[in-house]
């Protein structure tokens, strides 16, 4: 099975390259021209997430496409530059006829099933005034994946670590759903490549936590 990887390069990307290994996956990285990431075990295009056909490329024959992009620094560019770049890699993947996007998000985005929870709606509210960029951006990603027409799921998380993987997952919308406000980068990546050939989270935005409350 073929995927192609988007933010690949940044902490969770390796998490993901790894789990895409193991299970057996024929991965292509997209990778900007300035980073220096190199890895003999997977296919790698370069290029801007704006050219079209390089993106094109790099998603061609794929079955899916995994997106770890997300704000990484501060302060976040005010040109929705996350939202942009999904844009692009959604077009590619309209042209080439993928179909399923598998996308991390954040509890930022409020999903129309989502209760009331504290422990995200405190950090969203934060970062709607201290990071109104990045703020803007995830709701604009989230927005358009919704109006995409794509297989699309939307795998929301809180605060990512890089402790081993639990052998216990919270899933579910926020509010109904027990959380916890962390989640391992490893977790993540399992359950984003579980999505790979699932259709129980097609059209859906779960929040993921670690460890199941009681």
């Amino acid at each position: 099975m073929k995927v192609s990887l988007f933010g690949a390069t940044g902490k969770t990307g390796k998490y993901l390259i790894e789990e895409g290994l193991r299970r057996g996956m024929d991965i292509t990285v997209f990778a900007r021209p300035g980073t220096s990431f190199e890895n003999p075990d997977v296919r790698v295009v370069r290029g801007e997430l704006t050219d079209i056909r390089l993106l094109r490329e790099a998603v061609r024959g794929s079955h899916a496409v995994l997106s770890a992009l997300g704000p990484t620094s501060i302060p976040h560019p005010k040109d929705l530059p996350i939202t942009r770049a999904t844009e692009a890699i959604v077009s590619a993947m309209k042209q080439e006829e993928v179909r399923r996007l598998v996308a991390v998000s954040t509890g930022t985005a409020v999903d129309p099933g989502d209760g009331s929870d504290w422990k995200i709606r405190a950090p969203a509210w934060l970062i709607r005034v201290a990071m109104s960029s990045a703020y803007r951006d995830i709701v604009g990603l989230a927005r358009f994946m919704r109006t995409s027409q794509l297989e699309w799921t939307m795998v929301r998380v809180g605060f990512l670590n890089d402790h081993p993987a639990s052998r216990r997952l919270n899933v579910g919308l926020y509010g109904h759903t027990r959380h916890s406000m962390s989640v391992s980068r490893a977790e993540v990546a399992a359950f984003m490549f579980d999505q790979v050939s699932s259709t129980e989270f097609v059209h859906k935005a779960p929040g993921i936590s670690s460890g199941k409350l009681r």
